[in-house]
């Protein structure tokens, strides 16, 4: 994600960009959802994070450019907040769920650019326009400026003129801003049109992956729930997975395609310990 530039603007302009709250929610809430994955509470995690997200998708409102702009705020916020739902969700095993998040913020994404770049791209000429006329007259006037400031006293007229001057000065800089502010918008809801295909590609890929395996699985070909008994019962497939969190996410996956298998429910008890492996029974070896 683009990071928005801190701007001094003034207070008209400061106005015109409200804080964004779920931004806000998003920065809070990434913390506690983080946190539920590293204790290896990845539905919890999930739940939280889905807390953030909209029943359906707002609508974008193109006004005037305080709406549109509110509404810009809005979708890149929203993009963090699905960017963390599918962070949550593919931990949690629910790939589809993770894509479909993906795909839905690319999507807002894309709503989003495609309504502020024709209107916010006039506002920036029009403001690189005016800043430019504005430098003109200050060119052409450039030795009578110079002159009115280097004077000690200046007359009512004199004064009069300066200020008009200093006006022409601040025009300038507040053009400039202007033009920044909007720009900053454009490339941001620019860049936002693309920030999640990587997601989408990771996702699409890791469901194809296991469509082929299922596909592929010659005690049963196609059938999800023959694959997961096989690969639940071969202690090679969980130790390929690495550490205690990548056994998990490997683990919480098979949960989702087969939630009744009770060896994997066993073995998501034995890494979360709330169960154990029964102690092996001694041989005892009779005397001849």
């Amino acid at each position: 994600m683009l990071l928005l530039p801190a701007i001094v603007l003034p207070s008209a302009l400061a106005a015109q960009a409200p804080a964004p709250t779920l931004g806000e929610q998003v920065r809070a809430t990434r913390p506690v959802v983080e946190k539920l994955m590293a204790d290896l509470k990845f539905q919890e995690a999930l739940q939280q994070a889905q807390t953030l997200l909209p029943a359906t998708r707002p609508a974008f409102d193109k006004s005037n450019n305080q709406t549109m702009l509110t509404c810009a705020i809005r979708a890149i916020d929203l993009g963090q907040a699905y960017r963390l739902a599918v962070e949550a969700a593919d931990a949690a095993g629910q790939w589809e769920k993770a894509l479909d998040y993906a795909k839905e913020a690319k999507a807002i994404a894309g709503e989003s650019y495609a309504a502020v770049q024709d209107p916010f791209g006039k506002m920036v000429t029009y403001y690189d326009a005016a800043g430019a006329r504005a430098q003109q007259v200050l060119k052409e006037n450039a030795d009578r400026i110079k002159e009115l400031k280097a004077k000690k006293d200046l007359d009512p007229g004199e004064k009069q003129e300066l200020d008009l001057a200093l006006g022409v000065e601040k025009e300038v800089g507040d053009d400039a801003k202007w033009s920044k502010f909007f720009q900053t918008y454009i490339n941001a809801a620019k860049e936002e049109t693309t920030a999640y295909d990587p997601l989408i590609a990771v996702m699409e890929k890791k469901i194809q992956g296991e469509a082929d395996q299922i596909a592929e699985y010659k005690a049963g070909k196609g059938d999800k729930l023959k694959w997961v008994e096989a690969v639940v019962s071969s202690p090679a497939y969980l130790e390929a997975q690495g550490d205690k969190a990548g056994k998990m996410r490997f683990l919480s996956r098979l949960a989702v395609i087969d939630p009744d298998s009770k060896k994997v429910q066993h073995q998501i008890d034995l890494l979360t310990g709330k169960a154990v492996e029964p102690a092996p029974k001694r041989v005892v070896h009779r005397k001849k």
